[in-house]
C-alpha cells in the first residue's frame, strides 16, 4: 500500500513512526508552499535529508565556518576545487586535511536534523514515501539515526516554539545586551543541567532582582547569542549567524529576555547603530547586478517629480528657495527618503537584487547627487544586508534621527525581489 496523503490527515510524527516501526527503506518526500524536503531511510533509520530552499551541500560550508571548524580562506579554496571537479564539498575538505572525519560527520548530522526539525512545524502539505531496496547516502560520514530520539526532540520543540514565538514575535527586531549582561560567564559543565532544564511557565528570576550577584551564569548557547547582539543584527540575522540551530538560538534569546539580560533596541539606538555601520562601510552581502534598462521605466516618474518639485513648498533640495522651518525640512527629508526606498524597491523587482550603493543610481544617470542628500546637505545612509534594507538620515542638528529611518525586510526567496514586503516607516 502506497504511503501518501496530506499532513492534515496524517501527522509527520505518525509517518516517521510508521516507517521506523516497519523498518522501511526508501525516500519520503514532503511538499509545502514554503519548501520541498526529502528524507532518506535505511531499515527504518534516517540516513539523509535535503531541502530545495536550503540544500545540505550549500549549507555545509557556512555551518563549518560558523563553528570555526575551518577558516574562510580554506572554505574558498575548497569551493574553487569543487567548481572544477564537481566533488562533494565534504570530501574535498577531508582530502586536503582541512578538517577531521569526526568534525565533518557531526556537521552533516546536525544539518540533517535541522532540515527535519523545520518540517515538524509545517501545518499543511503533502507527503509521499517511495519504498526502495536501497538508498544512496554517504556511508563513511553518516551514521543511521534512530527515529525515536528525533521524534522526542521534535515533540519538545513543538511544545516550546509557541511560547518562544509569543515573546519573540518580530523576527526583524533588534535586541541589545543590558548592563546586567556585563557580568555573565559560562556556567561550569556540572551546573548546565540546572540552567537548561527550566520550565517556560516558571522562567528564571530576572537578574535585576539579584543585585548582590558577583556574576551571572549562562549556557554556552546563551553566551554565544549574546556575542551576536551588536545593535545591528535582527533576530533572523542572529539565527543565520549562530553556530547553533534555529530553535536553540531562539530559545537562548527567549531565556536571555526572561532573565533581563537583553532588551529591545530603541529607534534612536537603531539609527545610531546604522549610522556607525554606514560610516564603517561594511561590505554588502548581495550579488552585484547592473541596472541596464531602469531609465525607461523610471524616467516618467522622475520627470514628473522634478517638474512638481519646484511647486512643492517643502522641497528644499532643488534650487534656491526660502529656508523653511526645521520640522518642515525634516518632513521633506522623510518624503525624499521614502521615495528613495520606493526606487530601490523598483530596482529589485526589475533586476532581481538591490544596488550595492546609492551612488549607482547617480552613476547610471537616474538620480542627481542632490537627490541623495538631505536639506542640510548631508548624504543619506543606505545599508543593504542579507535580510534587510535600511535608509537613514540626519535631523536638523546633523545627528542621526530616529524619525528618519526606513527599514524594509527582504524576501527569503532565491530571486530576492519577488514578494517584497512594504516599507516600514519609523514614526516619531
Amino acid at each position: 500500500m502506497a504511503l501518501e496523503g496530506t499532513l492534515r490527515d496524517f501527522s509527520l510524527a505518525d509517518i516517521f513512526q510508521l516507517i521506523g516501526l516497519q523498518r522501511k527503506t526508501g525516500v519520503l518526500t514532503l511538499r509545502s508552499q514554503e519548501d520541498v524536503v526529502t528524507v532518506s531511510f535505511l531499515d527504518g533509520k534516517i540516513v539523509g535529508a535535503d531541502s530545495l530552499n536550503k540544500r545540505l551541500e550549500d549549507r555545509l560550508g557556512q555551518v563549518l565556518l560558523k563553528s570555526k571548524a575551518i577558516s574562510r580562506e580554506a572554505l574558498e579554496r575548497a569551493l574553487a576545487v569543487q567548481r572544477e571537479t564537481l566533488e562533494r564539498l565534504g570530501h574535498i575538505l577531508l582530502a586536503h586535511g582541512l578538517l577531521t572525519k569526526e568534525e565533518l560527520s557531526h556537521a552533516l548530522q546536525q544539518q540533517i536534523l535541522q532540515i527535519i526539525y523545520r518540517t515538524f512545524r509545517w501545518q499543511d502539505g503533502d507527503y509521499h514515501f517511495a519504498q526502495e531496496t536501497s538508498v544512496d547516502y554517504d556511508q563513511e560520514l553518516v551514521v543511521p539515526m534512530p527515529i525515536e530520539s528525533i521524534l522526542m526532540e521534535g515533540a519538545r520543540m513543538l511544545d516550546e516554539w509557541p511560547i518562544i514565538e509569543k515573546k519573540i514575535s518580530d523576527r526583524t527586531a533588534v535586541y541589545l545586551p543590558t548592563k546586567a549582561a556585563e557580568k555573565v560567564e559560562v556556567a561550569p559543565e556540572e551546573d548546565l543541567e540546572e540552567l537548561i532544564d527550566f520550565e517556560f511557565e516558571q522562567a528564571p528570576l530576572p537578574v535585576e532582582e539579584k543585585p548582590t550577584q558577583a556574576s551571572i551564569r549562562v549556557t554556552p548557547v546563551e553566551h554565544h547569542v549574546l556575542q551576536l547582539l551588536n545593535g545591528i543584527h535582527t533576530v533572523d540575522d542572529v539565527v543565520r549567524l549562530s553556530m547553533y540551530g534555529e530553535f536553540e538560538t531562539c530559545k537562548a534569546l527567549y531565556t536571555l529576555l526572561n532573565r533581563g539580560l537583553v532588551r529591545k533596541a530603541s529607534r534612536a539606538e537603531l539609527a545610531q547603530a546604522q549610522a556607525t555601520l554606514a560610516e564603517q562601510e561594511l561590505p554588502v552581502v548581495v550579488e552585484r547586478v547592473g541596472i541596464p534598462w531602469l531609465a525607461a521605466v523610471l524616467a516618467p516618474l522622475l520627470a514628473a517629480s522634478l517638474f512638481l518639485a519646484t511647486k512643492n513648498p517643502v522641497n528644499c533640495l532643488l534650487g534656491p528657495a526660502p529656508t523653511p522651518l526645521p520640522h518642515l525640512q525634516e518632513a521633506a527629508s522623510f518624503v525624499r527618503l521614502w521615495g528613495l526606498a520606493q526606487i530601490l524597491h523598483g530596482v529589485s523587482q526589475l533586476t532581481g537584487s538591490y544596488p550595492d550603493s546609492l551612488s549607482e543610481l547617480t552613476q547610471q544617470g537616474y538620480l542627481t547627487s542632490d537627490q541623495l542628500h538631505d536639506p542640510w546637505r548631508q548624504p543619506y545612509r543606505y545599508v543593504l544586508r542579507e535580510r534587510s534594507l535600511l535608509l537613514a538620515g540626519d535631523g536638523p542638528q546633523r545627528r542621526p534621527s530616529p524619525n528618519l529611518v526606513i527599514v524594509q525586510s527582504l524576501p527569503s526567496g532565491p530571486e530576492g525581489a519577488e514578494g517584497v514586503k512594504g516599507v516600514e516607516l519609523a514614526s516619531p
